[in-house]
C-alpha cells in the first residue's frame, strides 16, 4: 500500500515550483484518491490565480506604456524650448524619471512574457553572437561610466536554446554589472565548458552581494539594503525565471574573495 505513495512523494518532490500538473491517482490505493482529488483541485485554483496575476501585470504594464511614451515625447519637445538653467535641470530630472518608468514597464512585460510562455522555439546558437549583441546595445551605458567592459577567453561555443531567452539573461546580467560597478570599473564576460554544461560568467569589481542576500535578490522588486543605485529590482528575477525554464543553475560569488568585493555570476546550462 505504501510503495505507490512513496513513489508519488519522490515524483512530486522533483517537480519544479511552477509545475502544477494534476497528479495521476489510478495507481494509488482507493483510500488515498479523495486526498489526491482535493490536491488537484487546489493545483487548478493556484494555477488560475497565478495566471490572473500574470495577466494583470502584463495588461497594466501594456496600458501604461502609451501614456508614458506620450510624456516622454512631450518632455523631448519641451527640451527644445528656451528656458532658465534651473528649469532645464528640473526637466532633466523629469526625463530621467520617465526613462526609469519606461524601463520598469519593459521589464514587467518581459517578466510576464517569460512566466506565461513555458517554451520557445530553440535553435543552435553561437554564444559569441549573443555576447557581441549585448555589448553593442549596452556600450553607451558602459562608456558613460568609463567602464572597461569586454570578453575574455575563447567563445567558440554553441548551444540549443531560444535566442531571446539567452539574450535576456546576458543583457540583464551585464546591465546590472554596469549599473553597480563604480566609475572607471571593469566588467568581464566569459564562457566556461565543464563536463556536459556550459557556464555563462559575468563578473565585475563593484560592491558584490553578501551571502545572506543572494537568495533574496532573485525575488521580484527586491533591492539590496543600503544601496542607492536606481533600478527596478526585476533584472535578476527575469534571469531566474528563464534559468528555471532552461533547467539552468545560478551561482553567486565574490570576484575578489579576500576583500569580499565584486560580483561573479555564473549561469550553468545543460548542453
Amino acid at each position: 500500500m505504501f510503495q505507490p505513495i512513496s513513489t508519488l512523494s519522490k515524483e512530486i518532490d522533483q517537480r519544479a515550483e511552477h509545475d502544477l500538473r494534476p497528479i495521476e491517482s489510478r495507481h494509488l490505493p482507493t483510500e488515498v484518491r479523495p486526498f489526491i482529488i482535493a490536491i488537484n483541485a487546489l493545483f487548478i485554483r493556484v494555477e488560475q490565480s497565478m495566471e490572473t496575476q500574470r495577466r494583470f501585470v502584463a495588461d497594466s504594464a501594456h496600458e501604461l506604456r502609451t501614456p508614458m511614451t506620450a510624456i516622454s515625447l512631450q518632455a523631448e519637445r519641451l527640451s527644445e524650448a528656451e528656458m532658465s538653467e534651473l528649469a532645464r535641470e528640473r526637466l532633466q530630472i523629469l526625463r530621467q524619471g520617465v526613462n526609469r518608468g519606461r524601463n520598469l514597464l519593459d521589464q514587467l512585460l518581459a517578466l510576464a512574457k517569460v512566466q506565461s510562455n513555458p517554451e520557445f522555439m530553440k535553435t543552435l546558437l553561437p554564444i559569441q553572437n549573443i555576447y557581441y549583441q549585448v555589448l553593442e546595445d549596452l556600450m553607451p551605458l558602459a562608456e558613460a561610466k568609463q567602464i572597461d567592459i569586454g570578453i575574455e577567453g575563447k567563445l567558440n561555443v554553441q548551444i540549443w536554446a531560444n535566442e531571446l531567452d539567452l539574450t535576456m539573461i546576458v543583457k540583464n546580467l551585464v546591465d546590472n554589472a554596469i549599473r553597480y560597478t563604480p566609475i572607471g570599473g571593469r566588467v568581464d564576460l566569459s564562457i566556461i565548458q565543464r563536463d556536459n554544461r556550459m557556464i555563462l560568467q559575468i563578473q565585475d569589481n563593484g560592491p558584490g552581494i553578501s551571502v545572506a542576500e543572494r537568495e533574496r535578490v532573485l525575488d521580484p522588486f527586491y533591492r539590496i539594503l543600503g544601496n542607492d543605485q536606481i533600478g527596478s529590482g526585476l533584472g535578476l528575477s527575469i534571469v531566474n525565471a528563464i534559468s528555471k525554464r532552461l533547467d539552468a543553475k545560478i551561482y553567486f560569488d565574490f570576484t575578489d574573495k579576500e576583500t569580499q568585493t565584486g560580483l561573479k555570476i555564473q549561469i550553468s546550462i545543460p548542453l
